[in-house]
């Protein structure tokens, strides 16, 4: 719902509600450790964070002193650790593990994980939503 409604809000209330967000995922990692969700969820905001504009930064830090703070590591970590509680936790999750190699240049790991995306059953919206973002990834990566 968080991310559905950022969509529609501006930079000044997403980056408001981002650090809600946050505080709600660490708390809820607090209160459930083995919750692959929250993992997920923690390694969506991350990277969603890493992939922030300079103007969207330079907004963050005006308003609130101090821009949200992940890397694409930081987002890989939490994509593996939803692995390491529930293998084959699904099939977005492979998904962002290989944007995450991706963008830190690992190719190979990146295709491995596309793999793994693809041997999992296309089932729910978010699988179809998982198998669009794959297609592209894979064509991205120079798979066909």
């Amino acid at each position: 719902m968080c991310g559905i409604m950022t969509e529609y809000e501006t930079v000044q209330n997403r980056i408001k509600n981002g650090y809600i967000f946050k505080d709600h995922l660490d708390k809820a990692i607090e209160l459930k450790p083995q919750d692959p969700m929250s993992y997920y969820l923690l390694g969506r905001w991350c990277y969603a964070v890493a992939q922030l504009s300079w103007i969207e930064r330079k907004v963050a830090a005006t308003l609130f002193g101090e821009p949200p703070s992940a890397t694409v590591q930081d987002a890989l970590k939490n994509f593996l650790k939803v692995e390491e509680i529930s293998p084959k936790y699904s099939k977005l999750n492979f998904v962002f593990l290989a944007k995450c190699y991706r963008d830190l240049g690992q190719k190979g790991q990146a295709r491995k994980m596309c793999d793994a995306a693809t041997s999992i059953q296309t089932i729910s919206k978010e699988d179809e939503e998982a198998q669009k973002e794959l297609d592209s990834l894979l064509s991205a990566l120079g798979v066909n």
